[in-house]
């Protein structure tokens, strides 16, 4: 808590400042130093928290621990390939309008994928085309089952005449966001493989020129950076196992106690965005209050139990995910005990297996814009417990400095407060130095009383009252000394029985402080 009001004092050191003789006095001096309407959402962030059918406060965590996506499962390396074509003769005679067909299949080296259909949605393509033809030429370079919008990929590359140590080039960096890639090459039937098309010809008006088998047109087509957002085909097979964390940093405000807990809800969720078979494992689930050090691992029917994963139903724009869901509550497993660790962090270790079968779909896996494999925690811990010597903290830093010739005495701080909270509380404040190590303590003369519960309604009605902190001339000799103040606020509920707390509950305070002060001048 700050001292930033003892500056008021300055205003009375300029009042006597014109004094001439030494003088010395003593005075009382009193002020309000804070006030504060404090709820839960000043405890617990506001995402955390939610109000239940009930009308109290649940703590609650909906998101995803760990997300598999398209990247992870399908990588399209760049890649370049280089192509050579020529005339296959010893020597031709080129006319206006003369042309001539090449065409190929090249394989996308994928490792274990195997795709037939790909859809871009970021990425490249260079093109260079060089021709040594000794007059002018018309090049068509077509990815006849590359589309968009269902229009084949075409370019069009006029080149001056040129010769085999200086060849006429083309250049072209292509965005290919958009295209939907067919890999079944020409035929239909394989995989990996794109099917492309040069025709080549004169674009002389009237001239005609020779060219020979030497005379090779060589295309360098790459494919930079990749990324997918559709895919068909079969993606292989993978293992994945690892060990995420879940942080709940608010949890770490807690710095004593323990609370007893009627009830915990938590749903484990495997989400499959894609349309293949999986299987996943969970192997372990551990709650960890690093505070204590105290570790707890939770037990419930699916741990360490392999679970089939059905694949997501529909089509590219209208895919559902399935879901497997995994209950765990105070009927089958030792939730509670768990929550009651007051874990600040969750390790959660899983196993998830891609196609652990093999090619079963014959090539029918498919991955759709937005698809993930997910595992997803959703937990609901109901606001209606018991606390047993619960303690929050707060460390505020301090900003006082003791002003020359002004000696204080002895001060009061007077908290008058307002508990709209169904529990009670006593209130300690902590000096610390700069490397955070107690030098005092000053505890209040009363505690804080709960509000007046309802349990019928779960409802509070607010209970008034004030506490006052003295503090010595060595707490104040201590406070100039101190970095930082802490305040703890001490819980506890009438025999530690369970209370619910309403979502309208508050705690509102005003702070007045009476120092006695030595002025010498």
């Amino acid at each position: 808590m700050r001292k930033k009001n003892l500056l008021y004092l300055l205003f009375i050191l300029s009042l006597i400042a014109c004094k001439k003789e030494p003088t010395s006095w003593q005075t009382d001096w009193s002020a309000p130093v804070a006030h504060g309407h404090l709820t839960l959402e000043d405890i617990i962030p506001a995402e955390y928290m939610t109000t239940n059918s009930d009308n109290y406060i649940s703590i609650v965590y909906n998101k995803p621990v760990y997300t598999f996506t398209i990247d992870t499962l399908v990588k399209l390396p760049d890649t370049t390939i280089i192509k050579k074509s020529a005339v296959g003769v010893a020597s031709l005679n080129v006319t206006p309008g003369f042309t001539y067909n090449d065409s190929y299949n090249q394989e996308y080296e994928l490792d274990q994928i195997e795709l037939k259909k790909v859809r871009i949605q970021s990425g490249s393509l260079q093109v260079q085309i060089k021709c040594p033809w000794q007059g002018a030429s018309l090049i068509t370079f077509t990815f006849p089952k590359v589309t968009k919008a269902g229009v084949p990929f075409e370019r069009v590359y006029t080149l001056p005449a040129a010769s085999l140590s200086n060849p006429a080039i083309a250049s072209e960096l292509i965005d290919l966001s958009g295209y939907l890639m067919d890999l079944t090459g020409t035929s239909g039937t394989l995989i990996n493989m794109f099917s492309a098309e040069f025709v080549m010809g004169s674009n002389e008006a009237t001239n005609t020129f020779t060219v020979s088998d030497t005379d090779s047109i060589e295309y360098e087509i790459s494919f930079i950076g990749l990324k997918p957002d559709y895919a068909k085909g079969y993606f292989g097979q993978y293992h994945i196992t690892d060990t995420t964390g879940v942080k709940l940093d608010f949890m770490k405000n807690i710095t004593a106690g323990t609370i007893d807990i009627d009830s915990v809800d938590m749903t484990l969720i495997v989400r499959n965005g894609f349309n293949l078979v999986a299987q996943t494992k969970i192997t372990k689930v551990k709650g960890i209050n690093t505070r204590t050090g105290a570790m707890i691992d939770l037990s419930f029917p699916m741990i360490n139990t392999s679970m089939n994963i059905n694949p997501a139903s529909g089509g590219m724009y209208d895919f559902v995910p399935s879901e497997f869901p995994i209950s765990i509550n105070n009927n089958n497993s030792n939730i509670a005990t768990f929550a009651e660790n007051l874990n600040d962090s969750i390790a959660l270790s899983y196993e998830i297996d891609i196609n652990p079968y093999g090619n079963v779909t014959a090539g029918s896996d498919e991955i759709f814009p937005g698809s993930a494999l997910e595992l997803f925690l959703s937990a609901e811990f109901p606001l209606q417990f018991g606390a047993n010597n619960l303690t929050l903290t707060d460390t505020f830093q301090v900003d006082y400095d003791q002003p020359e010739d002004i000696y204080p005495e002895d001060a009061v701080l007077t908290l008058l407060y307002s508990n709209g909270f169904p529990i009670g509380a006593s209130a300690v404040l902590t000096l610390k130095d700069a490397a955070l190590n107690t030098i005092g303590t000053i505890s209040g003369s009363s505690d804080i009383q709960q509000g007046q519960y309802n349990s019928t309604t779960w409802l509070t009605s607010p209970s008034s009252g004030e506490i006052i902190f003295n503090l010595t001339a060595t707490d104040l000799d201590l406070l100039d000394q101190a970095e930082y103040l802490m305040l703890e606020i001490i819980f506890n509920t009438d025999d530690a029985q369970p209370v619910k707390i309403n979502s309208s509950a508050y705690f509102d305070f005003k702070l007045h402080t009476n120092l006695g002060l030595h002025l010498s001048f």
